[in-house]
């Protein structure tokens, strides 16, 4: 959904009154806390396992932190040398690539990441 109202945004946005803009930009970042965020702490406490669980949430979440600061600081010049429609049009891609990428995680429902783990190593998993 986000992805959505980034393309109305990019596609319309030298023709959307500030009323209609403003509706567009709150749905947009309404979808962006419920999907994208919400996903982010789950799947990856539901994803990895105990034993590296802190330390791979929290490379996670620093490479989302890198890629929100990387994004506003290159976005005033990226706006100024293509257009505001082109940079949207860019965090549009990047959002269906993040919809696309989502599908490439392994189903967490009934699965154990801490069998799994063991399983992978090749060690023995005991239930404690």
């Amino acid at each position: 959904m986000s992805g959505l109202f980034l393309a109305i945004l990019a596609g319309e946005i030298n023709h959307l009154g500030k009323a209609p803009l403003l509706v567009c930009f709150t749905f947009m970042q309404f979808f962006f806390n419920f999907g994208a965020n919400t996903t982010t702490f789950i799947v990856a406490a539901e994803l990895f396992p105990t034993r590296i669980r802190a330390s791979a949430h929290g490379i996670s979440a620093a490479a989302g932190k890198c890629g929100a600061i990387l994004s506003s600081l290159v976005f005033n010049q990226l706006k100024a040398k293509i257009g505001t429609s082109a940079v949207l049009w860019i965090f549009f891609a990047t959002c269906i690539a993040g919809l696309v990428s989502t599908y490439l995680i392994d189903e967490t429902m009934g699965v154990d990441p801490d069998e799994k783990d063991a399983r992978e190593r090749g060690v023995e998993y005991s239930v404690q």
